[in-house]
Formats: C-alpha cells, sequence, structure tokens
C-alpha cells in the first residue's frame, strides 16, 4: 500500500511540473533516452537543452527527499535541474527549479551532500530539506523566477 501511495504522489509530482512548465510557455518533452532519473528534457527558444528530474515531496508525511547520485553518474551539471514539488492537504502544490549545481557548494542546512566514501558510494545522495524556514530561501527557485533560464 506504501508503495502505491508514494508512486501517485511521484505520478502527481510530474503531472503538475508538466502543468507548471505548459503554464510558463516552455517547450519541453518526455525523457526519451535511457538516462534514468530524468522525467523531462525542455529545450530553450536557443535550442538548448535541459535534463529535469521530478522530486515530489508529501509534507503530511516527509520533511525532505534524497536523490541518489548513482542515477546521475554524480555529475552536477548546469542543465540538470531538480524539480521539487512540496504536496500538503488543502495548500496548492508549490514547485522549485533546483538547479543540480547548488550541490557544489551545499549549505548544509537546506542543501545536503551526503557522501559516503568509496566502498558505500552507491548510498552516496543529495538531500533536500523542507522545513518551516527553509520556504523563504527556497522561494528564490520557484519556477517563475528561474524560468529565465529556460527561456
Amino acid at each position: 500500500m506504501e508503495h502505491e501511495t508514494t508512486e501517485k504522489i511521484k505520478q502527481f509530482g510530474k503531472h503538475y511540473t508538466k502543468l507548471d512548465l505548459m503554464r510558463h510557455r516552455l517547450d519541453f518533452f518526455g525523457n526519451e533516452s535511457a538516462a534514468k532519473g530524468i522525467d523531462f528534457v525542455v529545450k530553450t527558444a536557443s535550442g538548448k537543452y535541459h535534463d529535469i528530474s521530478v522530486q515530489t515531496i508529501n509534507l503530511e508525511r516527509d520533511r525532505g527527499i534524497k536523490i541518489e547520485k548513482i542515477l546521475y553518474k554524480r555529475e552536477l551539471r548546469d542543465n540538470l535541474w531538480f524539480a521539487l514539488v512540496l504536496l500538503m492537504k488543502d495548500v496548492e502544490p508549490a514547485l522549485y527549479m533546483i538547479p543540480s549545481k547548488v550541490f557544489e557548494k551545499p549549505d548544509d542546512y537546506i542543501f545536503v551532500d551526503n557522501e559516503q566514501g568509496e566502498k558505500f558510494s552507491q548510498f552516496s545522495n543529495w538531500e533536500i530539506k523542507v522545513f518551516t524556514k527553509a520556504i523563504p530561501k527556497l522561494q528564490q527557485y520557484a519556477l517563475k523566477e528561474m524560468v529565465i533560464h529556460f527561456k
């Protein structure tokens, strides 16, 4: 049952992201390649491509999300973004476009790099924590603020 609920939440996050990308008139398409962890690709008017990985958090249950580094070959790129969708009962979902490069110098407050060392490197992840005091900082990553990077 829990897996089914988690899968439904992930699917809702993807649909919400898709709708918000459309609302901002961004050209995007589903990931046709075999790249794991990438849900959408946004194409800019200048012909640049941005990989979007949707990360959905049900704030009724969770306060953060861990992103497996192995899915992204441990690479932080200018064109890799984490679409963070926050869900809470009776509240409009919130979408933040987090550039993967924030993890080059994580603040260890909201953005955390959980490096596990060579022996357990498959468990290394990047973490985004969400709590009341984090919301104002996350606002700078709202899609309406970040849309300029996708035009």
